[in-house]
């Protein structure tokens, strides 16, 4: 029996799991909005990075900050949800892990040249390392995505072929990974399941690529699909509730990518975005101008040079003016980043299209598919 046919075994058997909420050529504007939503969530998370460290434990303003931290740190699992919620079903596009290499090198080298010009005594060597920011770690998502990328076409395969109830097991095999690596095992540098499983706190590729098969999962359940909006908001601020109570009782386990409530706040996001309807049509032509900038926003506030000389150091006054204003600060030159990185993506996505950049990207997966 031919592979194909195998596929198309599985594909019948499982017709009505393999259902998508939506389909290929037709975008969940729910999705679309939550990947700008995740990603402000990310400039918040570094936006109050700086300054968590100053407060006083006990006050209103340390407590209202970590909320914040808390309500935010889920953002990068999301992405990594997300990449598997919209991948599901899509065919791996080497012209896209060109394309992303490009945009990260793109800010990485410019970026890099902008700190010397300015500043001559940047230390090691800045354009080597910039040239290759996938090794060089310059962006630490970006390396583990593109760990993950390689790992797609079995990842897709499995997300396609394999029965919707061993998908479940799956994903309850990540949660329950999740719950004993964070609190049943020794939390030392030899036995730590994060060390063992190589998950890394999360900063791995192993996770992102277990947060794809799970967010394949959340787009085929049936059950999940069901879902009220209602309930998802809940399971999210009860994680929340739950995550912010540790953090208070200096229980940092709770607060880590890998945490069981954090990985539940983000599936539970997930659902609830991909729920909604965007009819406004000004607010659907927003969405659709500013979700694609999203990843830029990061590779563009989180630029080691900018974010040293620059970003972090725009919320070190805030703390002084405590409680809630300090909290209402800090969202709101978060706010203030994300508008001018998106701005300054737009342009970027301008240039790279004058240039033809999508033409290349789309050539070389035509020359992959004819040479497959």
């Amino acid at each position: 029996m031919e592979d194909t046919e195998i596929v198309g075994l599985y594909r019948a058997r499982d017709q009505r799991a393999v259902h998508a909420p939506y389909t290929q050529t037709e975008r969940n504007m729910g999705i679309e909005l939550f990947r700008i939503v995740a990603m402000y969530m990310v400039v918040v998370l570094h936006m109050l990075l700086p300054i968590l460290g100053q407060m006083e434990r006990g006050t209103g303003t340390y407590e209202l900050s970590w909320l914040a931290e808390c309500a935010a740190y889920c953002a990068v699992n999301c992405f990594g949800l997300i990449s598997g919620y919209v991948g599901a079903g899509r065919s791996v596009s080497v012209g896209k892990a060109a394309g992303l290499w490009l945009q990260t090198a793109f800010y990485s080298l410019g970026f890099t040249l902008l700190g010397l010009a300015i500043r001559s005594d940047v230390a090691g060597d800045p354009l080597l390392w910039a040239a290759f920011p996938l090794i060089s770690g310059q962006y630490w998502y970006m390396t583990a995505y593109f760990g993950v990328m390689l790992l797609m076409p079995l990842l897709e395969a499995g997300v396609l072929v394999l029965p919707l109830r061993v998908q479940r097991l799956t994903a309850l095999g990540v949660l329950a990974l999740s719950v004993t690596g964070t609190f049943f095992t020794p939390q030392t540098a030899s036995m730590s399941l994060n060390r063992i499983f190589a998950l890394g706190g999360g900063y791995s590729v192993i996770w992102l690529a277990l947060l794809y098969v799970v967010g394949g999962y959340l787009r085929r359940s049936e059950l999940l699909r069901k879902l009220k909006k209602r309930w998802a908001a809940l399971v999210y601020f009860l994680c929340l509730a739950v995550t912010w109570t540790g953090v208070l009782r200096d229980d940092r386990r709770w607060l880590s990518y890998t945490s069981p409530t954090v990985l539940l706040e983000g599936a539970a996001l997930v659902l609830l975005f991909s729920k909604l309807e965007l009819r406004a049509r000004p607010l659907r032509r927003a969405v659709e101008v500013m979700a694609p900038a999203a990843l830029g926003v990061y590779l563009i506030h989180i630029s080691p040079w900018l974010y040293r000389a620059v970003t972090s150091r725009l919320t070190l006054t805030f703390p002084a003016y405590g409680g809630v204003l300090c909290v209402t600060l800090v969202l709101l030159t978060a706010l203030g980043v994300y508008l001018a990185s998106t701005a300054l993506e737009l342009v970027r996505i301008r240039l790279f299209k004058l240039l033809r950049v999508p033409r290349l990207t789309a050539a070389i997966d035509r020359l992959v598919r004819r040479t497959g």
